[in-house]
């Protein structure tokens, strides 16, 4: 999860980069969140509720028609549900779209920070911080930092804390050509100290390996930050090419992260009663969770007015005026969980 946050770090400064002025900052603030919490809001209201659905059914809670569920669940206050009360709404939870709220919050920091940074004042001691960051001493930092959220947080709050962290060094370094140059040239260190390391922890688990507390939560924070860089590295050594079908496979991922937990908890949730077994059960969900999402995605991809539902471009040029519509109706969607997330 830390690489994934560290990517979508690179990504956001390559594209505040493209932005000046407070006209488009606006347009990009605008855009970014409707991109982001437009496939939220579709899976608070269509897609998560079928986990809570699966989850109050197995624990007894409910004996109901998924139809009956979902208008219990459309009504806020039904006292169906006053065990089930967290969320962003009561009961309305993000579930496994956490990233999706996290990820806008984080943006709108980054986008702060990203303004305050043109000052002169603070772009020349970034410029003097990022010049005598030495790789080591990167890693290090990084290492205490995960080690500090670990030991000082509790909860969610080591999740959200250690994904900002990362995403926000993905942002800083993203046009750090001393980064990225230190990476080829740690590649053997790196692919080994993580080999290393994923060998103790899987020891330790296995409790072949009888570590004190605090050195098994250096080891496992150690590996979490190389593991990270080990990533990098490998895929600027072996994946650093263009080719038409990753762009496809790349827009792919935003609808099948939306879709694949409900889709897989549907699948269990299905399948439970038939006692299949482990190995064919396994391969039934594993390949029905693939296949559906890949055609529900391929149904998605084709109508263009729903693509922006599960995180993907329109593909045809529209009038402005059309294009301006529908900034203005994503906007008005989207407004009253942006107020949620921030108050």
């Amino acid at each position: 999860m830390l690489l994934i946050w560290f990517i979508s770090g690179v990504a956001l400064r390559f594209m505040l980069d493209k932005v000046s002025g407070y006209k488009l900052c606006a347009l990009f603030v605008l855009k970014r969140s409707i991109f982001i919490l437009l496939p939220l809001l579709v899976g608070l209201w269509l897609i998560v509720p079928f986990q809570l659905y699966a989850e109050m059914h197995q624990q007894g809670v409910i004996d109901i028609t998924y139809w009956q569920f979902y208008l219990a669940f459309l009504d806020t206050s039904n006292s169906i549900f006053v065990n089930y009360q967290s969320g962003v709404w009561p009961h309305v939870d993000v579930n496994h779209l956490w990233y999706l709220r996290s990820l806008w919050q984080f943006m709108l920091i980054v986008f702060i920070y990203s303004l305050v940074a043109k000052l002169s004042i603070f772009s020349s001691l970034l410029n003097t911080i990022q010049v005598n960051l030495s790789f080591s001493m990167l890693t290090g930092l990084l290492v205490i930092a995960m080690l500090l959220a670990n030991n000082c947080l509790k909860g969610d709050a080591i999740r959200e804390v250690s994904g900002f962290i990362f995403l926000f060094t993905g942002y800083l370094l993203a046009k750090n050509t001393y980064f990225w140059k230190s990476l080829n040239r740690y590649l053997w260190l790196l692919c080994t100290s993580f080999t290393l390391l994923y060998v103790c922890i899987a020891l330790a688990y296995q409790n072949e390996l009888d570590l004190p507390n605090y050195v098994w939560t250096a080891i496992y924070n150690t590996q979490r930050v190389v593991g990270v860089l080990t990533m990098l590295t490998l895929a600027q050594r072996f994946l650093n090419f263009k080719a038409a079908y990753l762009n496809t496979l790349n827009s792919w991922v935003f609808p099948f992260y939306v879709l694949h937990q409900s889709v897989l908890i549907i699948l269990c949730f299905v399948l439970q009663p038939f006692n299949l077994g482990l190995m064919v059960e396994l391969f039934l969900i594993t390949v029905g969770t693939w296949g559906a999402c890949a055609a529900i995605t391929l149904v998605v991809i084709r109508i263009d007015i729903i693509r922006p539902l599960l995180g993907l471009k329109i593909k045809n040029n529209y009038s402005p005026a059309l294009k301006k519509t529908g900034y203005v109706l994503g906007m008005l969607l989207i407004l009253p969980l942006a107020y949620q997330l921030v108050f």
